[in-house]
């Protein structure tokens, strides 16, 4: 995805891995890590989003595109056959032994103390066995971005822009919905409400020395008419579409005299639990959702979306098999659509592919088809660490490479989706682990899967309400999974055909400068919290 600004400066990047024994360590498994790690070696998670994203977003640019990919399937997907077998008889062996044990300890004298033991043993071996994941169950604390662009001294005049930044959203289990269902007027029931997921509590904007609350109880719009003027710089900010055609927005406009840096940071305080849109998975009951999930058993066919919401969903996204069109030389060397459903070398022949493995009777089942890609591409599309950042790949060129990072994850996941007609759409913002130190630029997707009319008709919800709005975040392996850990800026607002207020989204610094001297650099860092009140869980 093109996220840089037009006109930033491209300068060149030399990277250089240094060795020393300034080791970090990895916020979930407390491995050791090297600074410039983006993955841990150890568990195999994401321990800083996306390098991809974040280095395209400070407009370096200059770095080429991955080596080493090949037309054809993805690397994985060439592994034969017989090699996947010994793997999963690798594995039966693994839980084989593990009951060998089991019966060792249960069937001795000395059972009650070994029993307590095993109880103990039990959870060591699973570790072992399985990679696990640990999220909080709810959490408060204070983000602060910080986005700080600079004239270099060498420029050739001073620098004008407008920089737009995106209102984070209410972020609800339907999006932004206030409920979920709705039922048959014979049942007498009132409406389900939404499950609040992420509270904005306060918003705090800090420019020249000065503080401003934009989003409070009593706050409201302020437009270009009645800017604040902050020693010369201009803020205000509109909670509907107006000001941004692509949601509610900040602006800041300023100007740069050569050498000349200037800083806006905005604190918010937030409020985030974790939710569930699977019945079936391995997440604890503990988690908010479970109780009216979805799962394979429930879920209703590629035909029934587009009698959920009224066909709205369709309308907006599913019927598009290209979506977010791209301009420039990124778009000739990644692909002109992001999400390309229409392409047939690789994104509908694994589309077919994928189909292929699920049972006859399952074929036709949204949840199953997405899960299974879901499952296809942790499978076979690694994270790529040195993502290109003159641009993203589209979905197609990331099957092609068979790699991607975040963005260009959920471009090939939504690019299979939309062969179906499954509406999916963006969720942008930043991602943290669970210690919440260490924050990157992140994206990921959502998806709409309809319940069967079966399950409808005897939980007596009316036809057009009954659907999930999950996300999917593949690289970072969480299936209908929302957690606290990722920090929602922006929801995508349907624009049809093209999508195009996703590009508006992307490009946000606009003005006038010498292209050679300005640069933009984005940081998110916690300054209050994390407050976990309830604890954490982990998944498997």
């Amino acid at each position: 995805m093109n996220n840089h600004a037009c006109g930033e400066a491209r300068a060149s990047v030399m990277v250089v891995r240094v060795w020393d024994k300034h080791m970090g360590r990895c916020p979930y498994c407390m491995a050791s890590t090297l600074p410039t790690d983006v993955i841990c070696y150890s568990c195999g998670r994401v321990t800083t989003g996306s390098s991809g994203m974040v280095q395209r977003s400070r407009g370096e640019f200059m770095r080429g595109a991955t080596s080493g990919a090949r037309d054809g399937l993805a690397p994985k997907m060439r592994r034969s056959q017989a090699k996947m077998r010994r793997r999963r008889k690798g594995k039966k062996k693994n839980v084989v032994l593990v009951i060998a044990v089991a019966c060792v300890f249960m069937f001795t004298p000395a059972q009650e103390h070994l029993m307590v033991f095993w109880h103990e043993l039990q959870d060591e071996i699973m570790q072992k066995l399985f990679r696990s994941f640990e999220y909080p169950i709810e959490v408060e604390y204070t983000l602060q971005q910080q986005i700080e662009i600079s004239n270099a001294p060498g420029a050739a005049f001073a620098a004008t822009f407008t920089q737009h930044v995106s209102l984070p959203p209410q972020r609800t289990s339907t999006n932004t919905m206030d409920y979920h269902f709705q039922y048959e007027s014979s049942s007498g029931a009132d409406p389900m409400s939404s499950t609040l997921l992420q509270d904005v509590r306060s918003m705090t904007v800090h420019l020249n020395g000065q503080s401003v609350d934009i989003l409070c109880d009593s706050c409201t719009s302020r437009l270009e008419a009645n800017a604040l003027n902050l020693d010369g710089d201009l803020l205000y900010w509109d909670y509907n579409a107006g000001t941004c055609t692509f949601g509610p927005c900040l602006k800041w406009e300023s100007s740069l005299q050569p050498g000349e840096t200037k800083v806006l940071r905005i604190e918010y305080d937030l409020w985030g639990r974790s939710f569930t849109w699977w019945s079936t998975g391995d997440i604890p009951g503990k988690v908010v959702g479970k109780s009216f999930a979805i799962s394979e058993d429930t879920s209703g066919g590629f035909d029934d979306i587009v009698e959920r919401g009224f066909g709205v969903w369709h309308n907006s996204y599913g019927k598009y098999e290209k979506w977010n069109e791209r301009t420039g030389m990124g778009a000739q060397k990644y692909g002109t659509w992001a999400i390309d459903g229409s392409d047939t070398t690789y994104i509908k022949s694994t589309a077919n592919t994928i189909t292929s493995t699920l049972p006859a009777d399952k074929q036709d089942n949204v949840f199953a088809f997405a899960k299974a890609t879901f499952d296809w591409m942790r499978e076979n599309l690694p994270y790529d660490s040195n993502a290109p950042v003159d641009g993203s790949r589209n979905g197609p060129l990331c099957i092609q490479e068979g790699l991607g990072d975040c963005d260009e994850q959920s471009n090939a996941f939504m690019s299979i989706m939309r062969t179906k007609q499954v509406p999916t759409w963006y969720e942008f913002g930043a991602l943290t682990g669970v210690t919440y130190e260490v924050w990157e630029s992140h994206a990921w997707a959502n998806i709409m899967i309809p319940y069967s009319d079966e399950w409808c008709e005897s939980q007596q919800v009316t036809m057009e309400t009954c659907f999930v709005l999950g996300s999917v975040d593949v690289v970072n392996s969480k299936w209908l999974l929302h957690t606290p850990t990722a920090f929602t800026n922006y929801i995508e607002v349907a624009s049809p055909p093209t999508g195009s207020y996703i590009n508006e989204y992307y490009q946000s610094l606009s003005g006038q400068w010498d292209p050679t001297a300005i640069a933009r650099n984005v940081h998110w860092q916690t300054i209050s919290g994390p407050s976990m009140p309830s604890g954490t869980f982990t998944v498997g």
